[in-house]
């Protein structure tokens, strides 16, 4: 519990939609002898493990990315995840009837919606810096753009009297007089 209070809010709207995700996880178990969405539970179960971890005292974990992305990276995909399972699962709604297994449905929905929501909310308050995912060892940053070329210049003089016209090549230059 103690952890529980170092929580900020949207923090525990992330670990209440995973804690929903896991409890609709277990109702399908009742429902229909098997849990819908396990990929959605390993989510739920890592977030709320990922949070724990981020606060535990005696800890000092160096994440390889920063965790406010780590965590919406993992309800993204349980998200993702969850509405593929609703919708694949609304061919059968005749089949579960208005009943526990539906009642799954709606949780694992609304708790991966909410795990979302929460940890998007949180990445947009941190906002990290996007890790370097580049192939090169350099971590020097690029040089910087070149400085504008200056202005072409125009003569301030007046202008000289107009050259003649060009002259133009006449057949009858060579032809003798009439």
């Amino acid at each position: 519990m103690a952890i529980w209070e170092k929580f900020n809010p949207r923090e525990r709207l992330t670990a209440i939609g995973a804690a929903l995700v896991i409890l609709a996880w277990l109702v399908g178990v009742v429902a229909r002898g098997f849990g819908l969405g396990s990929v959605g539970l390993v989510g739920g179960i890592a977030v709320l493990v990922i949070l724990y971890l981020k606060y535990a005292p005696n800890q000092n974990i160096t994440w390889p990315i920063p965790v406010p992305l780590l965590v919406l990276g993992i309800a993204g995909i349980v998200a993702v995840l969850a509405a593929l399972d609703v919708l694949t699962s609304l061919r059968y709604l005749g089949l579960l009837g208005v009943g526990i297994g539906v009642l799954a449905l709606i949780l694992e929905a609304v708790g991966a919606g909410l795990m979302a929501w929460g940890a998007w909310q949180e990445y947009q308050i941190e906002k990290p810096a996007m890790p370097n995912f580049s192939s090169g060892t350099s971590s020097t940053p690029p040089p910087p753009p070149p400085p504008p070329a200056a202005p072409p210049t125009y003569p301030t003089s007046a202008p000289s009297a107009p050259a003649a016209p060009p002259t133009t090549p006449d057949d009858t230059e060579g032809a003798p007089p009439a």
